[in-house]
């Protein structure tokens, strides 16, 4: 069912969602496609408030039709849907949009394993984690704008560590340098910034996740799967 006309039309509230999508080049519009109307509302006003919703549908037939109408920056679905497969759906989107930055909300006890090996899913989140820490969604959705991939603790069959400072999508590209044994230049080159911004961000995300140095910032990031070895 396709409940995108009945959203209001409301000013954009000024969120970290919204100032993350809008430092992006993709298109600060979100596909929200989850298994019922209750959590299409709770989604949808809890994290990225009416403005930036382009898309709100619990199928995936409606879902793709509404991806195809406009560009979307990043799609958010529930591993269970009204009708459809949402591996399929996925796959289907991410091949016919491949800039489109896709989060998957695991809402059983175990995670289906195909979705843990699902390569093209940007960001896995368990329910049961955001409701231990609320920002878990939203770490997995900064994560992947930032060009990264997340798996929430439950994911990965780990306690939930506690959370670091929230991180915005520049931070985790310079994480993502740091995890190829980047140097500041190097990490300045592939971002096409000076190496003394480069330097500057680095500095800033130590401090972000409370770390000393380098490979203490890696440990950190991969406990809380922020980054995952390649």
């Amino acid at each position: 069912m396709d409940f995108t006309a009945d959203l209001p039309v409301v000013q954009i509230r000024r969120t970290v969602m919204r100032r993350a999508l809008l430092s992006t080049a993709i298109p600060p519009r979100v596909a929200l496609a989850m298994g019922n109307e209750p959590l299409l509302l709770r989604y949808t006003i809890g994290l990225f408030g009416y403005g930036l919703i382009g898309c709100a549908v619990t199928d995936a037939g409606s879902c793709l039709s509404r991806l195809a109408e406009q560009p979307h920056g990043l799609l958010v679905c529930s591993d269970s849907l009204e009708s459809g497969d949402v591996l399929a759906l996925t796959a289907t989107a991410k091949e016919r949009h491949p800039a489109l930055k896709v989060i998957v909300i695991s809402t059983g006890t175990d995670p289906d394993p195909a979705l843990v090996r699902a390569a093209w899913i940007d960001g896995l989140v368990a329910e049961r984690d955001m409701t231990f820490h609320s920002g878990a969604l939203q770490a997995a959705v900064l994560a992947a704008l930032g060009g990264c991939h997340f798996r929430s603790a439950s994911m990965r069959k780990q306690p939930m560590p506690a959370p670091v400072s929230e991180l915005s999508p520049r931070d985790y590209q310079i994480l993502e340098g740091l995890a190829d044994g980047l140097t500041d230049r190097e990490i300045a080159e592939r971002l096409m910034i000076s190496p003394s911004t480069a330097k500057s961000y680095t500095k800033r995300l130590l401090q972000n996740m409370g770390a000393r140095n380098r490979l203490q910032a890696l440990v950190i990031a991969l406990r809380q799967g922020l980054i995952r070895l390649r």
